[in-house]
């Protein structure tokens, strides 16, 4: 199984394990509510995201198979709200 783990401001997001193959479908989304001001405090600050990949063997357990640094500068805050 597949687990992709999401680290941001000091806090950890984590999907839900899904299968080990080819093309894994990850169906889950891990976002953290930030306003302007707080996203432009993490832009001066080159705040990032780390998104780290593993794998879990009921026989070796977890083991980290790769990771992406997402580099905060180029985000735009994205209003969400009800219409």
């Amino acid at each position: 199984m597949l687990t992709i783990e999401a680290k941001f401001d000091g806090q950890v997001m984590t999907t839900d394990p899904v299968a080990h193959v080819d093309n894994p479908n990850f169906t889950q989304e891990l976002a953290w509510p930030v306003n302007n001001k707080a996203l432009h405090q993490h832009k001066l600050q080159r705040s990032a995201v780390k998104v780290i990949v593993s794998s879990t063997d009921d026989d070796i357990g977890n083991e980290e198979i790769g990771y992406v640094v997402l580099n905060l500068r180029a985000a735009q805050h994205e209003k969400v709200g009800v219409s």
